[in-house]
């Protein structure tokens, strides 16, 4: 089932826009995996999402406090709000209760999105180890035909039917999503996931020759194709992906020939590490994906990332032309918010001639100043309690050799997932994205152990498979 929703996720909320045709159905069918969670939940499994669901709710419960309409002095002796009460006083209603919100409509739409994190969680509280795993190789395969289809919509130009969004990049690599920076980042988290899964085949004692060659392809193609994408910081974000996941296949690679029998191998322990052959298939990947991105360089154009790295200036980005705008709507704004989902609107208030165009600035394009201006104080001390449990959770596990660590051992990819995502949010927006929310929910909910009635679930096929395992 978790994987069945992972799925359905993706295929239906890779855009953060309000006004998509599927967003019905996604959240209609997220409640509905809540409620398949719900029905088998044990007090075990509450426990383990105690936290993380109460952050969600007193999340809610803010949205929704933004909507309450306060009494005309309440609301007039809030900061930035002069403007639209002298609107009132020309129009002469002088006394209109107003909420919080500036977009009503945006904070409304904002409060009912929270359902599909609700329901991740949910359904992550009923991952079992063995379902955990069975979610990632998921993660891999469903980015893999992403970037496939990423490929088809460049090959068929624009207009194409492969293109899932009225409202998207025509001329780039967007595949499941609306935007190239979240599909970019999509990759790169997934190349993330590909490395542990292929760290946790290699520990394994029973090799899959085939499953190893399959996530070792996964993550050198996932890789080239976050440079032909276009999105900058979805490349660098690829690059260091897969450079941290090789520092970890790596380890657990020569781990496995020292551990070999002297009598396989042919050579004493400290020789095999010398042969040319097992240098050869060390150094493999790294080169491949020279070559890969050698090509990507060759066959591609302004729109490819590298391109983009050496022919645009970042000064020249509207998103960095807006910022002293943006800083001083933060300053005004920090304490309640402008409302959740009020961005554009708050921000052609403020908007300075210079930096009219015929497009709207839809967001700050960093999400962290965007969650104090909308979200104001409250927002931010949910966002601190929340990183609070994700460090106490992570040191609960232990941070001896995070790199090299054991199979099964979630830490480095949760660290390195939740360092990607919060890198990413400092220019663009990938958590408003629901399949993004939803892929970061399942992945740092791998850290937290299984309640037994689960694992009691799946005793037998554990057993079965740990049979494989090294001691």
């Amino acid at each position: 089932m978790p994987v069945l929703f992972v799925a359905f996720v993706v295929l239906l909320g890779g855009s953060s826009r309000s006004d998509v045709a599927s967003l019905p159905l996604l959240r209609g069918g997220a409640v509905l995996f809540a409620c398949w969670a719900l029905a088998g939940m044990s007090r075990d499994d509450w426990k383990c999402i105690r936290t993380p669901l109460v952050l969600l709710l007193l999340l809610a419960i803010w949205t929704a406090v933004q909507l309450i309409p306060l009494p005309p002095g309440t609301w007039q002796a809030l900061p930035g709000r002069g403007t639209v009460f002298a609107i009132d006083q020309l129009l002469g209603q002088p006394d209109v209760w107003r909420p919080i919100s500036f977009a009503p409509s945006k904070t409304w739409n904002s409060l009912l999105a929270l359902t599909v994190p609700i329901a991740a969680l949910l359904v992550a509280a009923r991952m079992s180890s063995e379902s955990q795993r069975e979610m990632m190789f998921a993660i891999v395969g469903i980015s893999t035909f992403s970037a496939l289809l990423g490929l088809i919509q460049i090959l068929s130009g624009v207009g194409s039917a492969a293109y899932f969004y009225r409202i998207t990049d025509p001329i780039s690599m967007v595949g499941l999503f609306a935007n190239r920076n979240h599909h970019a980042i999509f990759l790169a988290i997934a190349v993330l996931v590909a490395a542990t899964l292929l760290r946790d085949e290699l520990m394994r004692k029973r090799q899959r020759k085939m499953v190893q060659v399959g996530l070792i392809f996964s993550a050198l193609f996932l890789t080239a194709l976050t440079a032909l994408i276009g999105s900058r910081a979805g490349f660098a974000a690829g690059v260091a992906a897969f450079c941290l996941g090789y520092a970890v296949v790596g380890l657990a690679w020569r781990a496995g020939q020292s551990e070999l029998p002297a009598s396989k191998r042919g050579l004493s322990a400290p020789q095999a590490f010398a042969t040319r052959w097992e240098n050869a298939i060390l150094f493999a990947p790294p080169v491949l994906l020279a070559l890969a991105l050698g090509a990507t360089l060759w066959l591609g154009s302004r729109a490819s990332a590298v391109a983009r790295f050496m022919g645009e200036g970042v000064a020249d980005d509207l998103r960095v032309r807006a910022w002293p705008t943006v800083q001083s709507m933060i300053d005004l704004y920090w304490l309640t918010g402008s409302g959740f989902g009020s961005f554009a609107e708050i921000y052609k208030v403020y908007e300075p001639d210079h930096l009219l165009q015929p497009s709207y600035f839809n967001h700050a394009h960093n999400d962290w100043t965007e969650a104090v201006l909308t979200g104001g104080l409250p927002f931010v001390l949910i966002l601190f309690g929340a990183f609070v449990w994700l460090g106490r959770a992570i040191l609960a596990r232990g941070l001896r050799n995070p790199i090299k660590g054991h199979r099964g051992d979630m830490r480095l990819m949760v660290i390195a997932v939740t360092m990607l995502l919060a890198a990413a949010s400092a220019t663009d927006y990938p958590l408003r994205v629901p399949s993004m929310q939803v892929v970061a929910i399942m992945l740092l909910m791998t850290i937290i152990p299984a309640s037994p009635v689960n694992r009691i679930g799946r005793k037998t096929s554990r057993r079965s498979d740990d049979s494989g395992l090294r001691a």
